[in-house]
């Protein structure tokens, strides 16, 4: 049996999802489509928007609507061929890309004005960057606590910070778009908003057991 949700865990539990959702890509394709597309920059965030946002909605829509494992859903392909797609996703949002790349992300846009791009404090960084990943991932179930109570409203509040910051003091004019975002604005924002790797990391936290355990924090036994 479960309980009716408060509006306070559902501010959580939505705070949590975007926590989860925005991330290093997020953070470093918007700027630099909106910088090179010039002033096609319209055209390219609708390009964009579709591969950003809409491919990953539409991924955790399929994924509820089967269950929320990849099995389930790639179970129309076969076992062999869903196994690989399953390791080449999880591979892809893990060590080879999109994992190393939110410390790489944090470090240049946080750390390295301080103390320089070099070898030492990005390894240093990344030691305590990653020591503090595993210590929130070793406690599944308080996902809920530390991500949507906390880094989630510290973020969006980051966010809302650069956004006003960028509007006050503007770096400068619209520049001219690239010679790629004047033959094929749209085309070249799709393929940006790819790169944001949404979809995959969608496809892989919406389906792990960990994402499920902390829903789970949300079903309380009636009293």
């Amino acid at each position: 049996m479960t309980h009716r949700l408060t509006s306070k865990d559902i501010l959580a539990l939505g705070f949590m999802t975007f926590a989860l959702f925005v991330g290093a890509g997020n953070i470093i394709f918007p700027p630099m489509v909106g910088i090179q597309s010039g002033e096609h920059v319209w055209i390219a965030a609708f390009g964009f928007l579709i591969t950003a946002v809409g491919l990953p909605v539409i991924t955790v829509i399929a994924l509820a609507r089967v269950g929320g494992g990849i099995d389930a859903l790639s179970s129309p392909i076969g076992k062999a061929a869903g196994l690989l797609l399953a390791t080449v996703c999880y591979l892809a949002v893990g060590p080879l890309f999109a994992t190393p790349r939110t410390a790489t992300v944090s470090f240049a846009v946080g750390i390295a004005p301080l103390t320089g791009d070099g070898t030492l404090p990005l390894f240093i960084y990344s030691l305590i960057y990653f020591a503090l990943v595993i210590g929130i991932s070793l406690y599944p179930g308080k996902l809920l606590d530390t991500v949507g109570h906390f880094l989630a409203p510290l973020k969006i509040l980051a966010l809302i910070v650069l956004g006003v910051a960028v509007l006050i003091w503007p770096a400068g004019g619209v520049s001219p778009g690239t010679e790629e975002y004047q033959r094929a604005a749209f085309s070249s924002g799709f393929v940006n908003g790819y790169l944001t790797m949404d979809t995959l990391e969608r496809w892989c936290s919406v389906s792990s057991s960990s994402m499920r355990r902390a829903h789970a924090v949300l079903k309380m036994p009636n009293c």
